[in-house]
């Protein structure tokens, strides 16, 4: 049977967990969606939180803040052209609307990530297939333990807006963002345990941990969007392609401009790749103004903002294109995959893995992530399993209650609750945690 998603079905904002219908004349669903996200204490520590270059000295570097209001922005940007033009045939479709929501979704898509960039992922992975590890997880199923042995950030975003803490609330539903907005998050709808098809992008990853499955069934059963036929996996919300989109014309774009900042790449060769994309044929961008910019940072800053204009109007072009496939579920692929200027992202990825990725401090940093996090992890976990050694007691009494739960009566609820509040550290608290447990540096010697 084929596949087809419908845009009315897919843009309800019904909010997850909350069966009243609100009406607030003054902003849309979706403007609230932002605001909840922007305000809270777990959207404000990614300014704590690496991007590419760790603990910057300088303003002009990016943070995971930085970076995820960029990619919000972007996002906004992507929705709002895509749903100017859909609505010349759909009139219920409101271009300010999908942008409303691409920007909600952008704003949140590294909330789940751990310290020290995304080694950190590798490093919580790391340390549950360690003897220790193993031995923590013993108590689990199978498809619980994979939560934790391919532990991904994408997933604990998910579980971060979703899930409530029952120690704090009796409400369910976390931050309670409409269906659209956490559909449009997730960028990989299926759970650890499903072996994905590497050549489908909604696949290379999972996004959704074992106890949360059934908080996604609730939003793609409200939304229309429908199971693949191996089950517990899903296909894409059209608008999580924009998602990922904004994500990588962000980071690919940026991480060349702060390369550039720190003396990485010369003006001529970060100049020569913004140009090449601002002047695609598709993009639809006129570089004109540059003679008159003096500083040689100035210009940078204009081209990154030209070649930014010039991938998200080949990126909308491309979503237009492939729209019917997208909602048949035929489209898995990345957008940018398919936009003009495709290999010349690819060469600035390349550039970066090899001078900008290995730039001393930034390996320093995610080296020292694969010796906090597993520490950290080790520590409290272990004194959760055996919680009535002096020992024990005391290092408990450093984590906040609402995160210790009885690992021998709930021993899934006690790991995952552990392990998200290590990975909501910023990096110099999870540095600073590290040190004192360790005895390495302690409060006033």
């Amino acid at each position: 049977m084929k596949v087809m998603m419908d845009w009315e079905k897919l843009l309800r904002p019904q909010r997850f967990a909350y069966n009243k219908k609100t009406y607030n004349p003054d902003r849309s669903e979706f403007q609230r969606d932002f605001d909840r996200l922007i305000f809270s204490d777990k959207f404000r520590r990614l300014h704590g939180k690496t991007q590419v270059f760790p603990f910057p000295e300088t303003d002009s570097i990016h943070n995971r803040l930085t970076h995820s209001l960029e990619v919000a922005s972007v996002g906004r940007s992507l929705g709002t052209i895509v749903g100017n033009k859909l609505h010349e045939k759909n009139p219920y479709i409101q271009g300010w609307e999908m942008g409303q929501i691409c920007s909600a979704a952008c704003l949140a898509h590294d909330i789940g990530n751990p310290p020290f960039g995304h080694s950190g992922e590798d490093a919580i992975s790391e340390y549950f297939k360690t003897n220790e590890g193993k031995e923590i997880l013993q108590g689990l199923t199978a498809h619980e333990k994979e939560d934790f042995l391919q532990f991904e950030g994408n997933a604990m975003g998910f579980h971060i807006l979703t899930h409530s803490n029952r120690k704090k609330t009796s409400v369910r539903g976390g931050f309670s963002l409409c269906y659209p907005t956490l559909a449009a998050f997730t960028k990989y709808p299926s759970p650890s345990i499903i072996i994905g098809k590497k050549d489908l992008v909604s696949e290379k990853k999972y996004g959704i941990f074992h106890c949360d499955l059934k908080s996604y069934k609730e939003i793609a059963f409200s939304l229309g969007i429908p199971y693949k036929k191996e089950g517990d996996r899903w296909y894409r919300h059209p608008l999580s392609f924009l998602t990922e989109a904004a994500d990588d014309i962000c980071y690919v774009i940026m991480d060349l401009e702060d390369g550039y900042k720190n003396r990485l790449l010369t003006f001529e060769k970060a100049a020569h790749y913004l140009i090449a994309i601002a002047s695609a044929k598709t993009g639809n961008t006129t570089v004109n103004n540059l003679n008159n910019i003096i500083d040689k940072k100035e210009k940078i800053s204009y081209l990154r903002a030209k070649a930014i204009n010039s991938l998200v109007k080949q990126t909308a072009s491309i979503f237009l294109a492939n729209e019917g496939n997208i909602l048949e579920g035929d489209f898995d692929k990345p957008l940018t995959r398919k936009i003009e200027s495709y290999q010349l992202l690819q060469e600035i990825l390349k550039f970066s893995r090899e001078e900008i990725y290995t730039y001393k401090p930034v390996i320093q940093i995610e080296a020292a992530g694969f010796q906090v996090l597993p520490g950290l992890l080790n520590t409290f976990l272990s004194a959760l399993k055996d919680k009535k050694k002096a020992s024990s007691k005391m290092i408990l009494n450093l984590i906040p209650d609402e995160y210790i739960f009885d690992y021998h009566e709930e021993p899934y609820e006690a790991i995952m609750s552990i392990t998200t509040y290590i990975a909501g550290m910023t990096d110099t608290f999870a540095v600073d945690t590290y040190r004192n447990l360790m005895g390495i540096e302690l409060p006033n010697y």
